[in-house]
């Protein structure tokens, strides 16, 4: 076996870890580490012998992961985590520390960005610790790595400074060196290396296909919104950069060719804010006469009837809208910018046009009792989305409602539970945890067990595909409710 250069991984998370400890069983919903996958392709292209380990995706145990690395003894390894199944990373750095003290170890991620200090004073396990876009930042360390001829020792002993997004071990002294600049043009970076990751296992969740197989993609980095609940604009930026839709385009037919893809699933936080961008992709995969379906992220405030109808004409049959609350002092609380009518407003343009809406609705904001709950379990009921998703509110680190905690109820830092399915934030307009988990069952009951929405999805299924999908979303549904 030719020696690896850089082993990156994404630790192992089990599906009730994931979703709170429900009984959802295996109905999809593992999303393949695109943030590790184009790093190793950019580390690839310049000559870096490089391999992916997904172990959620693998169902891969700690001790899988370590027994991998005995065998290969790659000269670095790589985690990203976010907050979730950080403490994943720390157990298999930990074990893989222990077995082989050589080997370089880095950690990057949503949660290493964002408490990069914190991190490494905790965790000896870590070498050093990249924050913000890794691409760059994981190429130069190598490339310094290699010139001490890949001996852990001699270049941690070396000046770092001059790497830019890194924090490091100076003695007894955590430093961080400058942020690296933002990559001002994504066209300039590879197509994430999918060839390294099970692609067959990346299934979504019964509402987030059409047609298999489905293939995900990232185009966009950065956002400017300022809900105080989201922390990604504090790891990629308030700007929005964009790949071009022709690289874009260039990118689905790839995956169509290599992967068989029939539907894309985008997961970039969100794709409509410049319209312009918008119409151009429409355009191009209406002109190349692509056979393709896709879904995507949006904001109430960032769309017209008239884009939607462009994107429902390319082929976008489903849209994931933050709607979030049925109550406008809750959703001011959360600094979501949006109005009730403009949400109404947006939800009346995708029926009409016959785009499907996946609606997101916390419970447990920040003000919130649960008569207020009940309100936006109403309204969810009056809009009548396809798919709503009632999630507990988490208060990630990075963002302003976990620096406010304090303020609207009590916060435990237990972040083995920032699943957005346990109650770790419990407002002070609740009792307990339990009556917050209880109403969230009562928001589900409540909204897909009702006639009028059962017999909507059986209107809606026309095809063999539909029945099996709507079959796993029961199976999900009862998961949630038992």
């Amino acid at each position: 076996m030719t020696q690896l250069d850089l082993v990156l991984i994404y630790p192992p998370l089990s599906v009730s870890e994931r979703y709170g400890k429900r009984s959802t069983g295996q109905v999809g919903g593992h999303l393949p580490p695109l943030g590790i996958a184009s790093i190793a392709a950019h580390l690839l292209e310049r000559g870096y012998k490089v391999d992916v380990i997904d172990a959620l995706a693998l169902n891969m145990s700690v001790d899988d992961i370590v027994e991998f690395i005995s065998e290969s003894r790659p000269k670095a390894v790589g985690f990203s985590a976010p907050t979730s199944i950080f403490f994943r990373a720390v157990y298999c750095a930990e074990a893989i520390k222990k077995k082989l003290p050589d080997v370089l170890i880095l950690i990057g991620g949503h949660h290493a960005a964002i408490m990069p200090r914190e991190v490494m004073r905790n965790h000896n396990c870590f070498d050093l610790l990249v924050y913000g876009e890794g691409e760059l930042t994981a190429h130069e360390i190598m490339e310094k790595f290699k010139t001490f001829k890949y001996k852990r020792e001699a270049l941690l002993n070396s000046d770092l400074s001059k790497i830019s997004g890194i924090c490091y071990r100076s003695g007894e002294k955590i430093s961080q060196s400058e942020p690296r600049a933002l990559i001002p043009d994504l066209d300039t970076l590879t197509f994430p290396a999918r060839h390294l990751l099970p692609m067959d296992r990346y299934i979504p969740l019964p509402n987030q296909y059409k047609r298999k197989p489905v293939v995900h993609m990232v185009v966009i980095r950065g956002c400017p919104y300022q809900c105080a609940f989201c922390s990604n604009n504090a790891v990629f930026g308030k700007k929005i950069r964009a790949r071009s839709p022709a690289s874009v385009v260039e990118e689905i037919e790839h995956v169509m060719h290599e992967y068989g893809a029939k539907d894309i699933s985008f997961w970039d936080d969100m794709m409509t804010a410049q319209h312009k961008w918008m119409d151009d992709f429409c355009r191009l995969i209406l002109q190349k006469g692509l056979d393709i379906t896709w879904t995507c992220y949006s904001r109430v405030d960032t769309v017209t009837k008239e884009l939607l109808k462009k994107m429902k004409d390319a082929g976008c049959w489903n849209i994931f809208f933050g709607y979030e609350a049925g109550d406008q002092q809750l959703l001011d609380n959360i600094n979501k910018g949006i109005s009730l009518e403009q949400i109404r407003r947006c939800n009346r343009w995708c029926k009409e046009v016959g785009i499907e809406i996946r609606a997101s609705f916390m419970l447990g904001l920040p003000g919130e009792t649960p008569k207020l709950a009940q309100k936006t379990i109403d309204f969810a009921k009056e809009l009548d989305p396809d798919y709503p998703q009632f999630c507990i509110t988490t208060p990630y680190p990075g963002t302003e409602l976990y620096r406010n905690a304090e303020k609207w109820g009590k916060l435990d830092k237990d972040f083995k539970r920032y699943n957005i399915w346990e109650p770790v934030f419990i407002p002070y307009g609740y009792e307990n945890s339990e009556q917050l988990v209880q109403m969230e069952r009562q928001a589900i009951r409540q909204f897909y067990f009702r006639p009028k929405y059962i017999l909507s999805r059986l209107v809606k299924t026309t095809s063999l595909q539909d029945i099996k999908r709507n079959l796993l979303g029961l199976r999900f549904m009862l998961g949630f409710v038992k």
